[in-house]
Parts: structure tokens; C-alpha cells; sequence
């Protein structure tokens, strides 16, 4: 018998790596006269500039925010995620789903600190080029 290679989860190679991430769940709901149907996808999110760090996962680029990767998660990667929900803090939540953060690691804080770095090496890079 073979011995069946077991896939790193996503998980696995977040906490590896040490990369700061958000896990979100969007709620999806669609109604007409003969059916409702109510559905959540569960979803990762990283900073673009993270994702060479985390090996084995291939991210993929968020369509909102061209700062974020995203990695929609399996069933058994939910199953983790739900398993070690005490790790995780919900930061916020409405009708469009959830989202939690890593308990003393904020994905929120660390997105606007490196945005913040982009914008100041564009702004000095255009300032210079002004002034010669």
C-alpha cells in the first residue's frame, strides 16, 4: 500500500511563516419565489508583499484591493480555522459575513502601515523628480 502524501494546510503555512493574515467568512444569500439558499465562503487574506513567504500556497489576487492575495479554504481548513477559533478575535461583523484577526496581531493595522509605506516612497519618488 502507498501512503497517501498529506496536503499542508494553509494554516499549517501561515503559522510557519509567521505571516499576518485575516480569515473571513461572507455570507451569501439568494431568495426568488421557489428557493432560498444561504451559504458562507470562508476565505484567507494576506498582504501581497507576504505571499513569497508562504510556501506551497498558491495565493491569488484579491479583485478589491490590489494590496491583498486571497486563498478560499477547504472544508478541512475550515474545520481547523473553527477548531482553534480561541486563537482568533472577531473584528468585525455585519449582514455581509465576519471577519477575525489573530488575537495581538492585527492584519487591519499591518495593511494600513505597509499602504502607508507604498504611498511615502511614490510621494518622495514624485517629489524628487519635481524638484530637478
Amino acid at each position: 500500500m502507498t501512503k497517501k502524501k498529506e496536503k499542508k494546510l494553509v494554516f499549517d503555512a501561515l503559522f510557519e511563516s509567521g505571516v499576518c493574515f485575516a480569515v473571513c467568512v461572507a455570507s451569501n444569500s439568494f431568495i426568488s419565489r421557489e428557493v432560498a439558499a444561504f451559504s458562507k465562503d470562508y476565505f484567507v487574506i494576506i498582504n501581497k508583499c507576504d505571499e513569497k513567504r508562504v510556501k506551497k500556497i498558491n495565493f491569488y489576487p484579491s479583485k478589491g484591493y490590489k494590496q491583498v492575495c486571497e486563498w478560499n479554504l477547504t472544508a478541512d481548513e475550515i474545520g481547523m480555522f473553527r477548531q482553534n477559533k480561541s486563537k482568533f478575535i472577531k473584528v468585525r461583523h455585519n449582514e455581509q459575513g465576519r471577519v477575525y484577526e489573530l488575537k495581538g496581531l492585527s492584519f487591519k493595522d499591518i495593511y494600513y502601515s505597509i499602504s502607508q509605506k507604498l504611498s511615502g516612497k511614490v510621494t518622495r519618488s514624485s517629489q524628487e523628480d519635481k524638484s530637478n
